[in-house]
């Protein structure tokens, strides 16, 4: 039968058990607002009956209940929503990470305006239609040098600060064939930390699963890091199961299909001089790469880095259109000077924006009179022709081409961001309303377990003042 301080012991149970789930109350009222914090739940059951039946059990009306113990301090997440978050993280951050720098594209173009290089290319072909009116005319002379040499100072001007931003991006050393500088690679820097901190809290976990201990904060920061992660690419994850916990331990983690979890594997951004590559350092796919420009417009990927990727392709779309212009406007105007040759003929053009040395001839500039006037008409009809087959847009209709790319690339770029954002927000609302604190609960909880402490507290001064009456007062 039970004993004489049978009583105590199940009181003191009821107190030590409501004890610790106000301990966990406290906890995640606390954290209500920690980001990434999962709300945490005491399992509270009752303890093993006195006496467990058996064959030599004396008869008694039934078995008696032993008091209560917590059993399991559980946090309550949803691992489907998780993966949702992650994947949603990485659409998001697809789209987001290309909006600053299409955007100072769009501001470098400054389209349109009064002096941009639309209205430049215009004012520029109707000088020769006035250098044909008056062909010997000094100062129509010297009026298209000065409008050819605008023209040419704010195409290369325009070219230079696309190729800065391009550079902002990342910068890759044509002769050596490295990279370095520019957004890519502080990502890159932020993966290799962001897996060296998910590799240590990994043992962490396991370490605590494996004595038992359920180890709910440091499963928050590795879900919060694994999100923070999933937002550079795609990530895959495998987990071990233990106990009733599916995601208790991740057993595979890989990021654009590779090995991230072995121990000292990282991540290098490399280039074979035309394709950026991310090359996998140790583990199990020791040395093998992921073509990142190569799969830049693969938007069910998703990732800033193939974002940033795709920005910097743009980027080099919208410079080799703006060279187009300027080595093809070069070009013809060369061709019709020459043809048929002309005596003491001089370039107009020189050179082209990649090597940034498009300008007017410096014999002109500094002699005008030199530039000669009787093919301005045949030059300025190169208004109304053609780049080239391929290209059936004239030099004005090719850059608006390149100003529409530019803004609707822009355009796309925030539409998207907005719906992903949107999205991304809505799952992320629902994952919390299931694994966030809710105050309003956390108090009522909380008030719950105080009377439940009390109630067990005053058991313990009930039973005391029986003993005490037992063992004092009797005589």
């Amino acid at each position: 039968m039970a004993g004489t301080f049978f009583g105590l012991e199940i009181a003191r149970r009821g107190m030590m058990a409501h004890q610790r789930a106000l301990d966990v109350t406290g906890h995640n009222l606390a954290n209500a607002s920690t980001p990434g914090y999962s709300r945490q739940q005491v399992i509270i059951n009752a303890t093993d009956p006195h006496s467990n039946p058996s064959l030599n059990s004396s008869a008694s009306p039934g078995q008696l209940g032993t008091g209560v113990e917590v059993s399991k301090i559980r946090r309550i997440r949803d691992e489907f929503l998780d993966n949702n978050v992650n994947r949603a993280a990485a659409d998001t951050a697809y789209w987001e990470e290309q909006i600053p720098f299409l955007e100072r594209v769009q501001a470098s173009i400054s389209e349109p305006a009064s002096e941009g290089i639309g209205k430049n290319l215009t004012e520029f072909f109707k000088s020769w239609m006035n250098l044909n009116n008056t062909p010997e005319d000094p100062g129509t002379k010297a009026a298209v040098v000065e409008i050819g040499d605008q023209l040419a100072s704010l195409m290369s001007s325009t070219y230079n600060q696309m190729d800065s931003i391009q550079e902002s991006v990342v910068r890759v050393h044509e002769n050596s064939k490295t990279v370095y500088g520019g957004q890519l690679p502080v990502y890159i820097d932020k993966i290799n930390s962001v897996l060296v901190e998910m590799r240590d809290l990994n043992k962490s976990i396991s370490t605590a699963f494996d004595l038992g201990q359920q180890p709910n904060d440091l499963l928050d920061k590795r879900d919060k890091l694994m999100e923070e992660l999933s937002s550079f690419g795609p990530v895959q994850v495998t987990y071990e199961a233990v106990g009733q916990s599916n995601t208790a331990k991740i057993k595979a983690l890989r990021l654009f299909g590779r090995d991230v979890l072995t121990e000292g594997t990282e991540v290098e951004l490399v280039t074979d001089g035309k394709n950026l590559l991310l090359e996998y350092h140790g583990g199990l796919d020791h040395n093998s790469q992921y073509n990142l420009t190569y799969n830049a417009y693969e938007t069910n990927q998703g990732g800033s880095l193939l974002g940033l990727e795709q920005a910097r392709q743009d980027i080099i779309g919208f410079k080799e259109k703006l060279n187009d212009i300027a080595i093809t406007m070069r070009d013809k105007i060369k061709s019709v000077n020459t043809e048929p040759p002309t005596a003491g003929h001089t370039d107009f053009f020189l050179g082209d924006l990649e090597s940034d040395s498009f300008r007017v001839d410096d014999t002109l500039v500094n002699n005008t009179t030199l530039l000669d006037g009787d093919k301005a008409g045949d030059i300025a009809n190169l208004r109304d022709t053609n780049i080239s087959e391929d290209k059936p847009f004239t030099f004005e209709g090719y850059y608006s081409v390149l100003v529409t790319e530019v803004g609707g690339a822009v355009k796309a770029a925030n539409d998207m961001s907005e719906g992903q954002a949107a999205i991304n927000k809505q799952i992320t609302a629902l994952r919390d309303s299931i694994s966030g604190v809710s105050v309003d609960e956390e108090l009522s909880k909380m008030i719950q377990y105080q009377y439940g402490f009390q109630a067990s507290a005053r058991m313990v001064n009930t039973i005391d003042e029986m003993l005490d009456i037992v063992i004092n007062r009797l005589t």
